[in-house]
């Protein structure tokens, strides 16, 4: 799905994705209103929009759209390089921010490689309908790579994307497979490898709790205390002061 506001982009875009045969022709709307409108009745798999448009702007459409279906792949591409709406489109599970003018080059690489994401997952999902399992070393393989990436990459800014990346799989499908394999979320196992690399440098008293913080992959102290509390029971300075003498 297209949405902009101005026919020139419209037209553009619809004539760069047209000539990809292996994809369905798109639809394309000129305002935000219809577009929610089809989106109701109708399945896309990725939608192309610009973030300042007429009446709805493209962040109310996401909003909206996402109280829907949160399955719908999200590209931005917009004239504002306003990091305020960059932050709120991520926010919203928006995949990729793009300023205008695009490469097309660019626009053709994300939808190519969304294109591989959605393709994996939908074979997975086929495959576990039929009560196919993959190869077992294949996927402890994959497994044991992602708890490698997070052991030598907890210290960074980490997302899910990021392993799946490093993997050449989809968040989705490399999630399922670390849930099956390991009986945990990946998104926990990352937490829950940080907390205890914290324990690690809380034990030596140069480090304050800051700097636990941050070097553990935490960018805010504050919701590293309150996560560190929820699955230690205690507060960092708590477990620094000794109170975990009795826990471990």
């Amino acid at each position: 799905m297209i949405v902009d506001d101005e026919a020139k982009i419209r037209n553009g875009l619809l004539k760069l994705l047209s000539s990809y045969q292996q994809w369905e022709m798109p639809v394309v709307f000129g305002d935000a209103e219809s577009a929610f409108e089809y989106l109701r009745e109708n399945r896309v798999d990725v939608m192309i929009t610009d973030i300042k448009m007429p009446e709805i702007s493209g962040l109310e459409l996401i909003r909206r759209i996402r109280e829907i279906n949160g399955q719908v792949q999200i590209i931005i591409l917009s004239g504002y390089s306003n990091f305020s709406y960059a932050q709120k489109a991520i926010e919203m599970g928006v995949r990729r921010y793009l300023t205008k003018p695009t490469n097309p080059r660019e626009v053709i690489s994300i939808l190519m490689k969304l294109e591989e994401e959605l393709e994996s997952d939908q074979i997975a999902d086929e495959e576990e309908s039929r009560g196919e399992k993959e190869p077992v070393e294949v996927s402890n393989l994959a497994v044991a790579k992602a708890i490698q990436y997070v052991e030598s990459n907890y210290a960074k800014k980490m997302t899910l994307r990021d392993v799946g990346d490093k993997l050449y799989l989809s968040p989705n499908y490399l999630c399922k497979l670390f849930k099956k394999h390991t009986g945990k979320n990946l998104s926990e196992f990352i937490t829950e490898y940080r907390i205890e690399k914290a324990k690690e440098y809380l034990r030596d008293v140069r480090y304050k709790v800051s700097d636990v913080a941050e070097l553990v992959g935490f960018g805010d102290t504050k919701y590293f205390s309150s996560t560190f509390k929820k699955l230690c029971g205690m507060t960092p300075m708590e477990f620094r002061n000794g109170k975990n003498a009795d826990t471990e």
